[in-house]
């Protein structure tokens, strides 16, 4: 996903200002949220833990304070940004930071600087608010220096974390919505009315004209107060008719049971 910006173009870790090839990022958001690196460029840690995690998963307290650094192993000076950004979610469950906003209650104490070759940064992400949860991303970008006076293609690096703020008292709510047989699969739309990004699994039913075919659901994290449509089975080995779907979701061990009808079309 190129484009040109005059003779340059940026190669970065991510997506950076509408600019990227070759593109690579470096993302510690997953469930063990360990350390990360875009390779031969920037490099997150935490300097209080000690089991490499990266990922800032604590309780939603003010004046919460976590220490990191970031390193640059790149062959160039880097000038570095951070950032505390909210999450987006697409209706198939796919995250990434909303690049156009900030993560409002969270403080990041250097947020902009240069880094030589080799040479680290610490600095301390602050919960200055007292939400009753709050769920975002730290974006750490690195540019070369003297990107204005280079030409062609630029390596740029990109690392995100994750910033999980968790409410005292969790609230696990899925609200199942509308099932729908697209031509890749057949859908649920769940949607989170609790306070938690706890993982949702659980199992599906589906009875048809030749049979009954049983699943489990791939676990997935929805962000609070948003909808993601959960594949609950494959078109490939379904006949076109009427079936019944029953479903049974879990979160944390709440579960929550839904039974409805889907037509599957030629």
């Amino acid at each position: 996903m190129g484009s040109g910006m005059g003779l340059k173009t940026i190669a970065a870790a991510g997506v950076l200002a509408a600019c990227g090839t070759a593109a690579v990022i470096a993302r510690a958001d997953d469930p063990s949220g360990r350390a990360a690196q875009a390779d031969g460029g920037l490099a997150l840690s935490r300097l209080d833990v000690r089991d490499g995690s990266v990922m800032i998963d604590r309780p939603a307290q003010a004046g919460a304070v976590d220490h990191l650094r970031v390193i640059n192993k790149s062959k160039s000076a880097l000038d570095v940004t951070v950032t505390a950004r909210p999450w987006t979610q697409s209706s198939s469950g796919a995250v990434s930071p909303n690049r156009r906003a900030k993560l409002g209650g969270v403080a990041v104490s250097e947020s902009t600087f240069s880094l030589a070759p080799g040479a680290w940064r610490d600095f301390s992400v602050t919960l200055t608010s007292s939400p009753a949860y709050l769920y975002g991303a730290l974006e750490i970008v690195g540019l070369p220096s003297d990107v204005s006076k280079r030409k062609g293609v630029v390596p740029g690096y990109r690392v995100v974390s994750s910033l999980r703020y968790n409410a005292a008292k969790p609230v696990y709510k899925l609200k199942p919505g509308a099932i729908k047989a697209s031509r890749k699969a057949v859908t649920l739309k769940v949607r989170n009315s609790g306070n938690t990004i706890a993982p949702v699994t659980g199992s599906v039913r589906l009875r048809g004209p030749l049979g009954t075919k049983n699943g489990s659901l791939k676990a997935t994290r929805i962000l609070p107060r948003k909808t993601v449509a959960l594949n609950l089975v494959s078109r490939s080995n379904l006949r076109p008719g009427t079936y019944t779907a029953t479903v049974t979701l879990i979160q944390n061990k709440v579960k929550t049971k839904v039974t409805k009808r889907v037509r599957v079309a030629r």
